[in-house]
């Protein structure tokens, strides 16, 4: 090792790397950025041998929201194990297997334990609601690097609410127990990051649907025309209704109709460019759509155009889909889009070896252009 780091020091002074001994520089390189990377990635993430296997919750709303909380945890590791454990919730009342929880928590070799939290939230009595559940699991004050195995959550919405107006993850389900509704999202191999879900108590259906022409863009500058299909597909009229889309001015530009669009510059947050159209009213199995245009300033990676809100009475009750637009550029040589997920140590790994090798391709550069001088 002292002599792999001699020959990269002399490297640098000199700027001269013999080739039979590239091999040995690129592997201290990686060596060096191991370690650099693993050091990173324990201080922010538990990398020990118990991971997730399961985490499964249920939330059941009526005047208030009970949540129950399972997780199963595995040793995966040859040795025992003892880790503190907390659930992002402080007050949740929490038993490994079955009794009550005290940390810290040991794991045999190859041992499996059950965590059960438990906790309620008080809603607000209003026509429109949101939960937000944060089902995160620390060990040793910090989350895990490892992707939970199995994923299930089962939202069930409180007595004549049938759907979601809006939810941050897509759901796989939509069942009925008794004279309810819930949802369900199933995933497997996901980190369990924060689920967000909304509802509306007012009796009304309303679909709607966003498109926008051109699809592909070539570059900033461009018009485009966004339409907008809502349907009532509800049993009775509809009435005071309201479309609301918005965008960040530095992004967009609105074009037409103009009295339709309003730039809103609060005191202490970003402006933002709101298109908004009222409409009296909507009978039942009514469709109308709506048009209105506008500039894309900026155009990234992908342009998205994201989804429009209604509302009714000024309660939001239902969205839109988004829009992603892509260049032809882009689409050209548009890789399949990765899931996003949290830092491990592999993409630290990634980041301090090209950091390194950039570095060192300067640092020889720099020295060979000194020797020609």
């Amino acid at each position: 090792m002292k002599t792999i780091l001699r020959l990269l020091k002399h490297s640098f002074r000199t700027g001269k790397i013999p080739a039979a001994k590239y091999l040995a520089v690129g592997f201290i390189i990686i060596l060096l950025s191991l370690s650099v990377a693993t050091q990173a990635s324990a201080t922010l993430f538990y990398t020990g041998d118990i991971y997730i296997d399961s985490l499964s919750a249920t939330i059941d709303v009526t005047n208030e929201a009970t949540i129950i909380v399972e997780y199963t945890l595995v040793n995966q590791g040859d040795n025992k194990e003892t880790v503190n454990l907390t659930f992002s919730h402080p007050d949740a009342a929490a038993f490994v297997d079955k009794d009550e929880s005290s940390n810290p928590v040991d794991f045999n070799p190859g041992e499996k334990r059950k965590l059960t939290f438990s906790y309620s939230l008080s809603l607000p009595s209003a026509e429109f609601q949101r939960i937000m559940f944060a089902p995160m699991l620390f060990f040793n004050d910090m989350p895990n690097s490892q992707r939970t195995k199995s994923y299930n959550i089962r939202l069930i919405l409180p007595e004549g609410v049938k759907k979601l107006v809006y939810s941050n993850k897509p759901y796989t389900n939509i069942v009925t127990e008794g004279i309810r509704v819930a949802i369900l999202w199933k995933k497997s191999d996901v980190y369990p990051t924060t689920l967000v879900a909304a509802w509306t108590t007012l009796d009304v259906d309303i679909a709607a649907v966003k498109k926008a022409t051109p699809s592909k863009l070539t570059a900033p500058g461009e018009i485009v025309e966004v339409e907008i299909t809502i349907q009532n597909k509800g049993g009775k009229e509809i009435r005071d209704i309201t479309l609301s889309d918005n965008f960040f001015p530095n992004a967009f530009e609105a074009v037409a109709p103009m009295d339709e669009f309003e730039l809103v510059q609060p005191e202490m947050s970003d402006s933002h460019l709101y298109w908004k159209k009222k409409i009296e009213g909507l009978k039942p199995g009514e469709t109308k759509s709506y048009t209105y245009s506008i500039k894309v300033k900026a155009l990234g990676t992908e342009t998205r155009l994201d989804s429009l809100v209604v509302l009714v009475n000024g309660i939001p009750v239902s969205v839109s889909n988004d829009v992603i637009l892509y260049s032809e550029l882009e689409e050209r040589y548009k890789p399949e889009a990765p899931e996003r997920k949290f830092p491990t140590k592999f993409v630290i790994i990634g980041v301090v070896v090209v950091a390194v090798i950039i570095a060192s391709v300067l640092v020889i550069k720099s020295r060979r252009k000194k020797g020609k001088v």
